[in-house]
């Protein structure tokens, strides 16, 4: 029995009386360890081609966010839709090769379709009337979005859109007639828009468009002023029609999922960085709408003033707002 005794003393002994920087080492390693763990990494899949306005402004957030958690949180932005078009880098998210991503109303309407609603063309007269509807049912949009799985960090915007042609014939809308028109593949509305317009849709995904057009595949198209330049189909057009007829809203998601993972400190810093910047985000993009517009006018592409716009709301509001009479917004 003394053996044994005397056996534990001498353990404890060569423990208790260990170096300092021994212990210190374990500790700090432990310590490390869990700082390590702690640790997350989002990758964040976008259209937006970098140094865009939208791509510039997230990164701005996200180091915001990745500072005032001391770096816990890392961002990994791929920009350029190298993640693919906007339904693969959902599926992306759902399977978690993505956390998080920034999406048109394209990309809206394949998670929230109740929200289609909001690109229907003349639906909004101007941006007050965008921004009363955006802060009266923003719970309801948070709610469509997290009944997908997605947590909704910021709901901002595109900006209208303009229709843009490379025929230099276009005085108005009627001179599209028998036009190809471009038709973002899955987008409904746009669709309607070019049937009412009579023109032959050419559906292809955004990644195929610059050679679509470049090879004359494609004549018309609509989009911002602001994506316009930045996915160089500029270089390619001759006329827009000077009447902005459609508003895109956008987003920023994250995987609710991966959301819940978070620290509860994290989750707040990063859901109210978001948050916070929606005014200011919004700010600039609507800034870079209006320099994009003087950019395409010194590009030489030429602004139409559409005699029959009249004549176009009025088929659209005929032929497409119908089918929303029944929408829950």
């Amino acid at each position: 029995m003394m053996k044994i005794k005397k056996q534990k003393i001498k353990v404890f002994d060569y423990f208790h009386f260990l170096p300092l920087h021994f212990w210190l080492l374990i500790f700090s390693s432990i310590f490390s360890f869990q700082a390590f763990a702690q640790e997350v990494v989002v990758k964040f899949g976008t259209l937006a081609p970098a140094g865009s306005v939208w791509v510039e402004v997230v990164q701005e957030i996200a180091n915001q966010i990745s500072q005032k958690t001391k770096e816990r949180i890392k961002w990994i932005s791929y920009t350029g839709g190298v993640m693919g078009d906007e339904e693969e880098m959902i599926r992306k998210i759902r399977i978690g090769q993505l956390q998080g991503g920034g999406f048109t109303i394209n990309g809206i309407k394949k998670i929230a379709p109740e929200l289609e609603v909001l690109d229907l063309p003349f639906m909004f007269k101007d941006e007050k009337e965008v921004d009363y509807i955006y802060e009266k049912f923003f719970d309801e949009f948070e709610k469509y979005f997290e009944q997908r799985g997605f947590k909704l960090l910021l709901f901002t915007e595109q900006g209208f859109t303009y229709f843009y042609s490379t025929y230099d014939k276009v005085g108005g809308y009627k001179d599209l007639y028998g036009r190809k028109m471009w038709v973002w593949i899955g987008e409904e509305n746009t669709e309607r828009i070019g049937k009412v317009l009579g023109c032959k849709l050419v559906k292809l995904k955004v990644p195929d468009v610059f050679s679509a057009i470049e090879a004359g595949m494609v004549e018309v198209f609509q989009t911002s002023p602001m994506a316009c330049l930045s996915l160089q189909w500029c270089k390619l057009a001759k006329i827009m029609i000077n009447y902005p007829h459609r508003f895109e809203p956008g987003v920023v998601i994250i995987s609710k999922k991966y959301f819940d993972s978070l620290p509860d400190d994290s989750k707040v810093v990063l859901q109210n960085e978001f948050r916070k910047s929606r005014a200011d985000f919004t700010m600039m993009v609507r800034e870079g709408q209006k320099i994009a517009l003087e950019k395409l006018k010194f590009l030489g592409i030429k602004f139409v003033e559409p005699k029959d716009k009249d004549w176009f709301e009025s088929e659209i509001k005929a032929k497409l707002w119908s089918s929303f009479e029944n929408s829950d917004l």
